[in-house]
């Protein structure tokens, strides 16, 4: 099996990590809105306390991905380099 260009394992990387702290992201979000009555971070209108809130739930998912990597649940990347 020949090894795809280097351009094309790196844009597959990216879109993979891409869905994945997106998706975490999502999913933090929408647990604090209902578990915390949190209101999502509002990107109309970002003031300090807005961007904190985002900063926070991408700092969780990106911290949320680490981990599961590291414990060997998701991939490390999904186009492996040789």
């Amino acid at each position: 099996m020949a090894t795809p260009p280097p351009y094309k394992k790196d844009l597959g990387n990216l879109l993979y990590h891409s869905a994945v702290v997106d998706g975490l992201s999502v999913g933090y979000s929408k647990v604090g809105k209902k578990l915390l009555k949190m209101k999502p971070a509002d990107l109309g209108r970002l003031d300090i306390e807005e961007s904190a809130k985002l900063a926070g739930t991408v700092a969780v998912a990106l911290w949320t991905q680490d981990m599961l990597v590291k414990q060997g649940i998701i991939p490390t990347n999904i186009i492996r380099t040789t």
